[in-house]
């Protein structure tokens, strides 16, 4: 909203002396930029020439050796003169300053020491009478600091026309966020008005906590129901809106003043009349435009926050002023950082308390927008917005905003914002009478797939475009025609047919996010083995295999059926029909409906059929007979038991200990996985003093690994976090409940720090927890190789980590190739007959060989990385170089939840006929062999 008690005339004249104050800044510059050829240094060398000569004359005048006197001699006494004397440097002539800048500098001299000195208190004209403009200066030095000679540091006349164009755009596209800019300029003037003041202000105005107390949702609950209450509540969605917009366009700086578009329109009535005020009192354009450039101090942009960005300090010097009285403050400690220690009565950012009144309205439209502020700051890493968005939107606990916070926690990494997203997850959950996982079955989408668990749109001529599940659980879209038979491209006149771009569009949207939430369900689901999740049959088949999403899912895992006691019955297997298999494939009888169902395991039962065959081998034989592939591996799945060595070490466990990691690929991967890992840096001590954990209320314990940084001497200065990390002891301990983590979220988890002994650990939760571990330090073992002699060259690493011992760890120089990667190879092994390719692919040790028709190649299996032998030359491939879509007539594959598996049968399928190879990139690599 534009300001309009501004007089055509008093613009004209400020906007002539602005341009004076540009031409008078012009000649600074260009007089800066001559002395500045002579010496980089030139301003701040002169300053310390005149610093010691003048220490010295004040000892011989007043007779002292040392006194405190000679230490108030300081910077701040250095008058502007001194740039104009060459002698101090044993220079000559100094380029000739600009008249007023002469002028000026001869005229602010004192002589109360008994030498020429800077005027403490300068009497030139007060651009206000209310701002501190004339306080001590602060020398020569300080004032030159104020500019610089590469660009502009004060408003000229380019400045107020940028500021006309600003009033302008933010009054058309963010007239909320100009409303409450110009409110806080109003209030930061001293000279202004209670009665300009608006109360709205002070409405919004909340407790500093990322969840608004009952009280606080109970005041804006108070506030809507009166006849106006609907504004305010219009205003806060205007204003959170018009706040995410422009932080897509600019970076919000301390506040709404610090954006510079903001800033200028806000300040631009405010300077206007300053300037006119003080034009009254000098009488002339010049005199107002030399007041301004003697007086740098609040209009340089080289103080305004950000720096050297239009923005002045004019405007955001003073603590805002309330409209209503203000509250009684206790004495500050120390009076000499009272400004900085006292939290202000108002402040201008009132982003916490729109989101206050939002919340308290309970409106369902209002959580899509929500959502896409909360995707918005976690792109930019804002963890205090986040936290305040996510838990706003769990205050609205609808079934939108369950599944929107549920699809959000797939994609944090960041510990304080995933738990404070857990808890607004349980909180809205909570609010029906639900567990967080009872929620997110409910709300999970159907896409609209049918029974056979894909969905169909209508084209033309009976062709369609086929949305359907394929692999561990990833969307996909194909063609059919009116028989059902897969189309590799649909005819011309069918794709630019009216609407059929739109059908298109939205399928692929739809794939696209089919694939996210089913990497949501199936993490979930796996983590049942950790939760301790199980189901009552009826309730199961409702949400379960009823459900043309999570069915799908349902179907392809192994079941452990119990009775109501716990009593372990049979594992089974779900049919399209509703059929029940058992570990031979033979129908079962019917399920009652009483019983409970979970996830198998394979430690969950090692026992062995008449014929002596392991439950492992018979379900492994029958999911390859009914080609059945698992989105979650069971029958394949690595298991990891207690060995005698962790017997003996218990509580704590060395199996991992003593290994180089990459730190960001382990943060990487473990907090996708759901570990708590902070980031190790040298600047932060404490940050190794924090394992990494994984919490398992269910079971009243928790994980923690703990690590070191390693090579801090290989670090570049100022680096903020190491490159590489070194393992330690794994341990469980006991974590404490206060609450109920089922339906808070885990609010009131506490780490007791008590280990347990290993032996007293499920074997299953052992088991999953070391096949995390053992993934991530697959993912991220470095090759470095480090003796004895480089660890003990690391300064002070027992220090840094606040553990002993850890400087005394062998370390291994072998690669780590751990279950995961067993599993991978025995993929492999029994997968080659499937290429048709004989003798030209076998596997040996760690490694695929590869014969390909123009060189060979060998591919570790643990990593994914191809090497060209017998060059022994690293061969460089992106992630999606050969990259295949999976289709019911794919070769089968018993397991789709290794992405290094998929990676490296890719890559074995490019290699063996590299001469189709068009990729530039790879040919170029080739091509350099023989160089």
């Amino acid at each position: 909203m534009p300001q309009t008690d501004l007089l055509d005339t008093d613009v004209a004249l400020a906007r002539m002396v602005l341009t004076e104050v540009g031409i008078l800044e012009n000649q600074l510059i260009l007089w800066m930029t001559e002395m500045e050829k002579i010496d980089g240094q030139i301003f701040w060398k002169l300053n310390n020439a005149w610093v010691e000569r003048h220490k010295s004359k004040i000892a011989s005048y007043y007779g002292i050796i040392k006194q405190p006197l000679l230490d108030n001699i300081t910077i701040h006494h250095v008058p502007l003169t001194t740039c104009m004397a060459g002698e101090l440097l044993g220079i000559g002539s100094l380029p000739r300053p600009p008249n007023w800048f002469r002028r000026y500098a001869k005229q602010e001299t004192s002589h109360t020491l008994g030498i020429e000195t800077s005027r403490l208190f300068p009497s030139k004209y007060r651009l206000s009478e209310a701002a501190p403009l004339h306080a001590a200066k602060r020398g020569m030095a300080s004032y030159m600091r104020l500019f610089r000679s590469s660009g502009r540091s004060l408003p000229n006349e380019r400045w107020f026309d940028q500021a006309l164009l600003d009033i302008e755009d933010m009054s058309r596209d963010f007239p909320h966020l100009l409303w409450v800019a110009r409110e806080g300029v109003i209030r930061e003037d001293p000279a202004s008005s209670v009665n300009d003041m608006n109360s709205r202000l002070e409405l919004f105005q909340v407790p500093d906590l990322p969840k608004p107390s009952e009280k606080t949702l109970a005041r804006f609950s108070t506030r809507l129901s009166e006849p106006d209450g609907h504004q305010e509540l219009n205003f806060a969605r205007f204003f959170l809106q018009e706040y995410g917009k422009i932080s897509e366009i600019h970076r919000v700086h301390y506040n709404l003043l610090g954006v510079p578009p903001l800033y200028r329109a806000a300040i631009f009535p405010r300077f206007v009349r300053l300037i006119n005020l003080v034009f009254s009192k000098a009488g002339s354009v010049i005199k107002v435009a030399e007041a301004l450039i003697q007086n740098p101090d609040l209009y340089t942009f080289r103080r305004g926050h950000p720096n050297d960005a239009d923005v002045m300090s004019f405007g955001k010097f003073h603590r805002l002023r309330t409209k209503l009285p203000a509250r009684k403050r206790l004495p500050a400690k120390s009076s000499c950082c009272e400004s900085f220690s006292d939290k202000p009565d108002i402040t201008i950012s009132i982003f916490p308390g729109c989101l206050c009144m939002v919340a308290a309205a309970k409106e369902l439209s209002d959580v899509s927008w929500l959502l896409s502020l909360c995707t918005q700051a976690l792109k930019k890493e804002d963890v205090a917005k986040f936290n305040r968005l996510v838990a706003t939107v769990g205050e609205l606990a609808t079934i939108d905003a369950i599944r929107g916070l549920a699809r959000l926690r797939s994609q944090v990494r960041h510990s304080t914002m995933l738990g404070q997203l857990n808890a607004a997850l349980a909180y809205a959950a909570s609010a029906s009478g639900l567990t967080t996982v009872e929620a997110e079955e409910l709300i999970a989408l159907q896409y609209g797939l049918n029974e056979s668990h894909c969905r169909m749109d209508e084209l033309s001529d009976g062709l369609k475009v086929v949305l359907s599940l394929t692999g561990s659980g990833q969307g996909v879209i194909h063609y059919e025609d009116a028989e059902g038979k897969h189309l590799s491209r649909l005819p011309v006149m069918v794709r630019k047919a009216p609407g059929v771009e739109a059908i298109f569009r939205a399928a692929r949207a739809d794939a696209k996010m089919l694939t996210a939430d089913m990497s949501i369900h199936r993490l979930r689901l796996e983590r049942s083995w950790l939760t301790g999740q199980t189901w009552l049959y009826s309730v199961f088949q409702e949400r379960w295999l009823s459900h043309p999403v999570l069915g799908w899912l349902a179907r392809r895992q192994i079941w452990l059926v119990a009775e109501p006691d716990g009593t372990v019955v049979f594992t089974c297997l779900f049919g399209d029909n509703g059929e029940v298999y058992d570990p031979d494939g033979n129908k079962h009888l019917p399920l009652k409906a009483g019983v409970l169902l979970s996830l198998w395991h394979p430690l969950h039962g090692e026992g062995k059929d008449a014929a002596g065959k392991s439950i492992v081998a018979r379900w492994k034989e029958t999911l390859e007979r009914l080609k059945i592939s698992q989105p979650i591996r069971q029958a394949w799945r690595e298991t990891y038991t207690l060995t005698q060595a962790e017997r003996e070490s218990s509580p704590a466990s060395y199996r991992y200990a003593g290994r180089i990691l990459n730190q960001a690929q382990v943060v990487e991967v473990g907090r996708k996985r759901g570990w708590r890992i902070r980031n190790l840096s040298p600047h932060i001590p404490s940050s190794e003093s924090a394992p990494w954990t994984f919490g398992l209320p269910a079971h009243g314990i928790y994980a923690e690994i703990r690590t070191g940084g390693v090579g801090i001497n290989d670090l570049e200065h100022g680096a903020g976090t190491f490159t590489h990390v070194m393992t330690d002891r794994i341990r469980f301990c006991v974590l404490k409940d206060q609450g109920n983590w089922l339906y808070d979220g885990g609010r009131k988890l506490t780490e007791m720090k008590t280990p347990l002994r290993l032996g007293d650990i499920s074997q299953v939760v052992f088991s999953e927890i070391m096949r995390d571990v053992d993934l991530m330090v697959s993912t991220a073992a470095s090759n470095l190789s480090f003796d004895l002699e480089t660890i003990s060259s690391i300064p002070d690493l027992g220090v840094w980590r606040r553990q002993s011992g850890l400087a005394n760890i062998s370390i291994s120089n072998e690669s780590h190739f751990g279950g995961l990667a067993q599993s991978r190879r025995e993929a492999i092994v029994s997968l080659l007959p499937s290429f048709k390719a004989g003798d030209a692919i076998s596997v040996d040790g760690n490694y695929v060989f590869i014969n390909g028709v123009r060189h060979n190649y060998k591919i570790n299996i643990g990593t994914g990385d191809v090497m060209v032998i017998p060059y022994n030359r690293h061969l460089v491939l992106r992630s999606d170089i050969g990259k295949f879509s999976y289709d019911e007539s794919s070769e089968y594959i018993p397991l789709h939840d290794d992405d290094h598996l998929d990676l490296i049968l890719n890559r074995i399928t490019m290699l063996l006929k590299d001469n189709r190879i068009r990729d530039q990139d790879i040919l170029d690599q080739l091509a350099s062999l023989s160089d």
